[in-house]
């Protein structure tokens, strides 16, 4: 049943605390007290929201989790306070990591809180762009060859070979290390260029992923088409499209911000800023978010 995150809330502290006799039950905005410390009903909201459960539809039982898991978190970072760990130079160092870290994530979400959400008709390109997602949408079982690190003049001769046995036979006599395991691809879980460049891949054929410093090989074992259409589509392409949209204002700020800042860095003797400096605001990159590459050709 849906309820609304007040009604919820004033019942977790009633339930919380359903068994004290004490007169200064907490009650209003507080859901429970720890050593005259007030856990408020937006805390528990925080707790439910970290989970990515809608506040709006949390029950009682998992806002009395929410509140319970905060109260042991609070109890135990008093415990560490306690024994002075908050004040060794490793724990100050952690807790200003973390801090910074929260607020990080907090800029990105504003940034992403403002960017503008697509319309239908851009819903419609994109779906009219991506058939592989969308009316083509499939899903593959795959064998896979994983290889957690690589050298990249390794992958290029892999362009040839056609077979999983073949890719084998040239790791082995590499020494390359690597697994062989059982998967599923998703067109509609890749990024979109990936998912255009396997839409007209069939059964038998062999594609690399490069991922990182290693690579995740694929021979496609069955291929079965599961489309989706009409409003689905249009909803689904529009999530999407705000979540890359999103994702690029995030990218483009931090960089923007980040540049700024930098002119006032100065380094000691013993650093510099690195040839390849991190990109801000990447999300992690997902299985399957590079361009792929066919064995025995590229894919174009």
């Amino acid at each position: 049943m849906i309820r609304n995150s007040v009604k919820v809330f004033v019942a977790v502290g009633a339930l919380a605390l359903a068994g004290c006799d004490s007169s200064d039950a907490p009650s209003g905005q507080v859901a429970a007290t720890l050593d005259g410390e007030e856990i408020t009903v937006s805390q528990v909201g925080s707790e439910l929201s970290a989970l990515g459960v809608p506040q709006d539809q949390a029950n009682p039982e998992l806002a009395n989790s929410a509140l319970d898991a905060a109260i042991n978190r609070k109890i135990l970072a008093n415990e560490a306070r306690e024994r002075g760990l908050d004040k060794t130079p490793n724990g100050a160092l952690a807790i200003e990591r973390a801090e910074e870290s929260a607020l990080v994530d907090m800029l990105r979400r504003e940034l992403q809180s403002q960017s503008p959400r697509p319309s239908d008709d851009e819903a419609r390109q994109f779906i009219s762009a991506n058939p592989g997602m969308f009316a083509d949408r499939f899903v593959t079982v795959v064998e896979q060859i994983v290889v957690p690190q690589i050298n990249p003049q390794l992958l290029q001769q892999m362009g040839p070979i056609d077979t999983l046995d073949g890719i084998r036979a040239l790791l082995d006599r590499n020494n390359v290390q690597y697994q062989t395991t059982m998967g599923s691809v998703d067109s509609l879980t890749v990024a979109p260029n990936v998912a255009r460049q396997l839409v007209d891949l069939g059964v038998g054929e062999v594609y690399v992923l490069p991922q990182g410093n290693g690579a995740r090989i694929n021979a496609i074992v069955s291929k079965k088409t599961y489309p989706i259409s009409g409003e689905q589509s249009i909803n689904l392409a529009r999530e999407m499209l705000a979540q890359q949209r999103s994702q690029g204002q995030v990218q483009s700020v931090f960089q923007s911000v980040i540049e700024e800042k930098k002119q006032n860095v100065r380094y000691a003797d013993q650093y510099k800023a690195p040839a390849r400096p991190n990109a801000p605001g990447a999300p992690s990159a997902a299985a399957g978010a590079a361009a792929p590459a066919r064995a025995g050709g590229t894919t174009q």
